[in-house]
């Protein structure tokens, strides 16, 4: 069976080819990736004929890769959190310069409605002040929910902060 190839990232001179998760190819240029990330190797470095499988899913990559080429990017305001989620560590994860911030600030809107997830994202991207500002939410919620969906390392921090809950 011929593998899917994403509509919008088929480029016929692409460079580089990814593999998402399910499946689906990306056909895209390298020298975008080199200007708008910092995880990608170098366009001297070549990959031509290699398929590069990531582990992110097509949704993810499809809305991510539309935030390295010129021209106007996606604004996420009605993106529903199961797709933001994926996409904001996907952003940070391969530093794609473009998409960090309006995924930071898209995840920032979504503290009351999803206080631990963006409570996670903060902490491991280092926006000290977004842990702050769900801290106080997270504080009045459930012990058990909070532990079974915080990442170990944050479980004790917030056992210290919230005695009351135990």
């Amino acid at each position: 069976m011929k593998p899917q190839v994403n509509s919008r990232f088929n480029f016929a001179d692409a460079d580089v080819t990814f593999k998402s998760s399910d499946g689906v190819l990306f056909r895209v240029h390298r020298k975008n990736l080199e200007v708008c990330t910092e995880a990608f190797p170098p366009s001297e470095i070549s990959s031509e004929g290699e398929v590069v499988e990531l582990t992110e899913t097509s949704v993810t990559l499809e809305i991510l890769f539309q935030f390295m080429y010129p021209k106007r990017h996606p604004t996420l305001d009605i993106t529903p959190f199961k797709v933001l989620r994926p996409l904001s560590e996907a952003a940070e994860k391969y530093q794609v310069f473009p998409a960090m911030n309006i995924c930071h600030i898209r995840m920032r809107n979504m503290v009351d409605r999803h206080p631990v997830e963006v409570a996670v994202y903060a902490t491991k991207h280092n926006y000290p002040y977004l842990v702050s500002e769900v801290a106080p939410m997270m504080i009045a919620m459930d012990s058990v929910k909070v532990i079974e969906m915080l990442p170990q390392n944050l479980i004790l921090p917030w056992v210290r902060l919230s005695p009351a809950n135990f």
